[in-house]
């Protein structure tokens, strides 16, 4: 009886090891593209056929500079990886809420989402801003599509002079778009992104 039971608690133990092992490999982060100083990542998420990015760089500013670009919705089309238009909604204390809407390729349309932007300290000195999607915030708008979901934050860490950026975000663009399509162009938003925000910075 002892030997059962310890040939049947091995067997379990190896089969959560391979429960555990596959559901670490399918949430690690994998390097899509490393250029100009900006790293950016991607990875397969639970549940969606569509995958979420990471991205990182490094910049020579200080935290509250670049918050202040952050905060300035209306201005998001003049670096912020093909925005068309936004515009801030509602301002609050350490949260505001943005409209943006997002240039996709011919034959799909446009889509957009109005984003809950809501800024946090840590004691760490470390700020994080976090960005949901709320579908239902507008009603929806005549030739673009109202994205279902989008959630991710940005993170900024203050090291002297610098401040390392890191982008996290995952979204579900509806509308028929197909996954593999989205998942090979996926690292060009945040790559453009923070391009397109140190190029404000620096200038």
């Amino acid at each position: 009886m002892g030997i059962i039971k310890n040939k049947n608690l091995i067997v379990f133990l190896a089969v959560l090891f391979l429960i555990s092992y596959h559901s670490y490999s399918q949430n690690s982060w994998e390097i899509d593209k490393n250029k100009e100083g900006i790293k950016v990542y991607t990875r397969v998420e639970k549940d969606s056929d569509f995958k979420s990015f990471k991205a990182v760089m490094t910049v020579t500013a200080s935290t509250d500079e670049i918050l202040k670009i952050l905060k300035i919705a209306d201005d998001y089309s003049k670096w912020y990886g093909y925005t068309k238009t936004s515009k801030l909604i509602k301002q609050e204390q350490d949260v505001q809420y943005n409209y943006v809407e997002t240039i996709f390729p011919w034959p799909y349309r446009n889509r957009d989402m109005v984003y809950r932007m809501s800024i946090g300290t840590f004691i760490s000195g470390e700020i994080k801003i976090s960005l949901k999607g709320i579908p239902d915030y507008i009603p929806e708008k005549k030739g673009i599509v109202r994205m279902k979901k989008a959630d991710g934050y940005i993170l900024l860490k203050s090291s002297g002079y610098n401040t390392e950026i890191i982008y996290v975000f995952h979204s579900e663009p509806g509308d028929n778009i197909p996954s593999w399509l989205a998942n090979n162009s996926i690292a060009n938003l945040p790559f453009e992104t923070l391009s397109g925000l140190r190029r404000i910075l620096i200038n």
